[in-house]
């Protein structure tokens, strides 16, 4: 049976969400590709196939923007990391393949256009406000997934502050790949710097722990 007009047509609502996710999926090739200073909204609407018409009615400016694609990007991000957390084995090996799993959405060409926002931000007020709430974001998704990850180790009374220095540690090694990209040597080190977490976590609970600060 032949399907009908109505079956074939898109609601209005259903193609104004396609056109922001091919914004959003735009803007995020165009940081990883050329930075932010040459991500424009002129070179996104190319990309996406879009008319600049279809960005102003969206998204206003250019911060707004690509602050958008990171919130999209950071949404995109919790679901595939809380998908794969099912799929982690049990017992001790959880615990080491779970911090890998938490690596890998570091170590990657898509942290790296994060942080050349995050570094934009610093002198650019507007920008970093929007940027706030999107760092709120990912710190209630990190917990959440360390809570999903490691749900033995949850109740310890210093488990917040055990996350906070693992994503501190990923961040920061993350950061080799600015100058030298490829990942071979922050690779190397992540392995020797996964093992004296691990040992943190299998340790006895250290006093004073504390709720990482997402307000």
């Amino acid at each position: 049976m032949a399907a009908t007009p109505t079956s074939r047509r898109r609601t209005q609502a259903q193609r104004s969400a396609a056109t922001r996710e091919a914004l959003l999926d735009a803007t995020l090739a165009c940081l990883v590709e050329d930075g932010f200073s040459r991500t424009t909204t002129t070179r996104v609407c190319e990309r996406a196939g879009l008319s600049r018409g279809a960005h102003l009615h969206h998204f206003r400016t250019r911060n707004a923007l690509v602050a958008a694609a990171i919130g999209h990007l950071a949404e995109r991000r919790s679901e595939e990391l809380l998908a794969a957390a099912e799929e982690l084995p049990a017992g001790r090996e959880r615990l080491a393949q779970g911090l890998d799993l938490v690596w890998s959405s570091y170590a990657n060409p898509l942290f790296q256009a994060a942080l050349d926002l995050w570094t934009q931000a610093r002198t650019d007020a507007d920008l970093r406000e929007l940027l706030v709430e999107v760092e709120r974001q990912l710190d209630r998704q990190t917990l959440e997934l360390a809570r999903r990850l490691f749900p033995d180790l949850a109740p310890r009374p210093d488990f917040d502050r055990l996350v906070e220095m693992s994503i501190a540690t990923i961040r920061g090694l993350a950061l080799l790949d600015t100058l030298h990209p490829g990942g071979a040597r922050n690779r190397k080190q992540w392995t020797d710097c996964r093992a004296r977490l691990v040992a943190l976590f299998e340790a006895e609970p250290a006093p004073g722990g504390r709720e990482l600060d997402i307000r």
